[in-house]
């Protein structure tokens, strides 16, 4: 079943789809889409083994199925709406606390913890984390509790809470979640973005059948772009490369996913002026609002709206193209190799530079991310389609909540964020780190080459670009079936 995108609508009629689907954990298949979300991370020290399982047992009757989600949903993305969405992930340290009632999940990394992972990442030590929480321990646990009412996640974050009240359960941090949103259509609804105001989450991996084929067909209707004649990008991706079997479930398809949590802070006005900084560096001091959103694009790949820089030198202003490839920009002229969006998804960039037979290089890495933004909403303008907070913009305690799910935590996060984000010589020597998540002390590696490629005579050049995203905490975890959570110590 993992070798071909899932069609969930078959579990009607086929008993193994609906023993996978009613078997795994919410929001692995497909992101749960609520726009309120609350994380708390848990800790079990102190605890004996039957009374770790038996907190688990409880709070996975609660929990979420793929199956319910996908049954329960209204409305499809970017506004899912079915209800509650609760779920449950154990680091290593959950599983070391179960002692015998539980065997680990295999992987150096999960069984490491993410912290240890530092110097793989070139992440700040532990000791830098933000203090509340995350700097004194690992969690050995998370709750997701998702709702498109955030009323309705305070109720049930103050339900858990008062009821691991006395359990000896210790609860580390609550992180809050609340996406933002802008129109950039008029018409049309908001979409989901990041506090830097670009698009988020548009080029996903996708392993649910009826998705894809939507997704497909509307990749075949976009405008064909002259200068890459090549097939389009696939968003197509078997499920093996998210959902592994769980060494602990109780059914015969039990199935679960690692699972990668960040708390990424963004310093939002230091990230715009330097922007605008680098769009007069480039096109010259007066430049206009055009051309310094184009070099925005230039540090992210994609204009806000996501009309991805390869194929446009301004923003189309009608549906985003998502099939384009970099064939038809081998050079980086168009869309800088340093770019976001193409340091962590190359696109074909792998296969061509070091000539392999396929595109498995570009593709395996990629993971199936669920991140939502965290701290206080920006003010909109009366459209809603721009911030109205220039120059008062976030410069701490605002952010990317990053989540994603993965097989394999060393092929596919530590893999994008060492060997491609934080590495200078991706896809080319000299490149430098991706400007948006790149880790490096070397200032010389935040240096980028930036050229106008649809400008005719263009002249390159080179410009710094500092660093405005930074870890405060996080964990590897695993995302376990609901026959374990529901039966571990029985």
């Amino acid at each position: 079943m993992l070798d071909a995108p899932i069609r969930w609508q078959a579990a009607f009629t086929d008993p193994d789809v609906r023993d996978l689907l009613e078997d795994m954990q919410a929001n692995i298949l497909k992101s749960h889409g609520r726009h309120h979300a609350a994380h708390m991370a848990l800790g079990f020290a102190g605890m004996a083994a039957d009374d770790v399982a038996a907190v688990i047992r409880a709070l996975g009757r609660h929990c979420t199925s793929a199956w319910h989600q996908l049954r329960t949903n209204r409305r499809y993305p970017p506004h899912l709406d079915g209800g509650p969405v609760r779920c449950l992930v154990l680091g290593a340290g959950g599983y070391k606390a179960l002692g015998k009632h539980a065997r680990m999940p295999e992987g150096e990394a999960f069984r490491a913890g993410m912290a240890a992972r530092a110097g793989i990442l070139a992440d700040p030590p532990r000791q830098a984390w933000q203090a509340a929480g995350w700097r004194d321990q690992a969690p050995d646990a998370m709750v997701l509790l998702a709702d498109a009412d955030p009323h309705a996640v305070t109720r049930d974050l103050e339900a858990v809470e008062r009821w691991l009240d006395g359990t000896g359960v210790r609860i580390l941090v609550i992180e809050r979640g609340l996406q933002q949103t802008r129109r950039f259509r008029p018409g049309e609804k908001p979409e989901a973005v990041e506090h830097f105001g670009y698009v988020d989450g548009r080029s996903q991996p996708i392993f649910l059948a009826e998705d894809l084929a939507r997704e497909e067909q509307s990749v075949a209707a976009e405008p064909k772009d002259k200068a890459d004649p090549g097939a389009p990008w696939s968003p197509r991706f078997k499920p093996s490369q998210f959902i592994v079997a769980d060494p602990n479930g109780r059914r015969r398809h039990a199935a679960g996913s690692y699972f990668v949590f960040r708390k990424l802070e963004q310093d939002v006005r230091g990230f715009n002026a330097a922007e605008d900084a680098l769009g007069r560096a480039l096109f010259g001091q007066d430049a206009g609002d055009d051309l310094l959103e184009l070099a925005g694009a230039m540090i992210v790949g994609r204009f806000e709206d996501g009309t991805p820089l390869v194929r446009s030198r301004k923003a189309l202003g009608q549906a985003v193209p998502n099939g384009f490839t970099y064939d038809g920009d081998t050079d980086g002229a168009k869309c800088p190799f340093h770019a976001h969006i193409r340091k962590t998804n190359p696109r074909g960039d792998v296969q061509r530079q070091f000539g392999l037979p396929d595109a498995s290089g570009d593709r395996n890495p990629i993971m199936a991310r669920r991140g939502m933004t965290y701290g206080p909403k920006r003010p909109m303008s009366r459209d809603g389609s721009e911030f109205a907070d220039k120059g008062k913009e976030p410069v701490q305690d605002s952010g990317l909540l990053f989540m994603a799910y993965m097989a394999s935590i060393e092929a596919q996060f530590e893999f994008t964020q060492q060997s491609w984000a934080n590495n200078a010589d991706f896809v080319r020597p000299g490149t430098g780190v991706d400007p948006v998540i790149g880790q490096t002390a070397d200032p010389a590696q935040r240096q980028h080459r930036f050229q106008d490629g649809h400008t005719p005579g263009a002249t390159p050049t080179t410009q710094p670009f500092a660093q405005f995203v930074h870890l405060q905490g996080g964990e590897y975890f695993f995302a376990p079936s609901l026959s374990f959570l529901r039966g571990v110590g029985l």
